[in-house]
């Protein structure tokens, strides 16, 4: 992954680039949430890094920003569906955790007998 050049907290966003932003991370939204139902775990971190930097942009850039209605619509669409995303990725990682340690404790239990036997 290339370096980001660093965001300098003076530089304020179009209109346009704010709705541009948004869309980025809705992209980056779909490639963590189709990660997460392909259980590639690797590119969804390095897929969240690319979206946890593209809000801390947003949020050095965007303050201050006034956006039409539409623009505003447009946000709130973009939002809504970043939202719903983000639930599912959710609800998915703590069912995997769920398993994880289910797994984590049978291994646990199997190698108590095991010592059991073994003593």
């Amino acid at each position: 992954m290339a370096a980001q050049p660093q965001i300098k907290r003076d530089y304020l966003m179009s209109p346009t680039e704010v709705i541009m932003s948004y869309q980025t991370l809705l992209e980056h939204s779909n490639r963590m949430l189709a990660s997460v139902r392909n259980e590639d775990w690797e590119t969804l971190i390095e897929t969240e890094v690319e979206y946890v930097r593209e809000v801390e942009r947003l949020n050095h850039a965007e303050a201050g920003v006034e956006l039409s209605e539409d623009q505003q619509l447009s946000k709130l669409q973009l939002l809504s569906t970043i939202m719903d995303q983000d639930r599912e990725i959710r609800e998915r990682l703590v069912a995997r955790r769920t398993m994880l340690e289910q797994t984590l404790l049978s291994m646990q239990k199997k190698q108590k007998l095991e010592h059991s036997y073994r003593n």
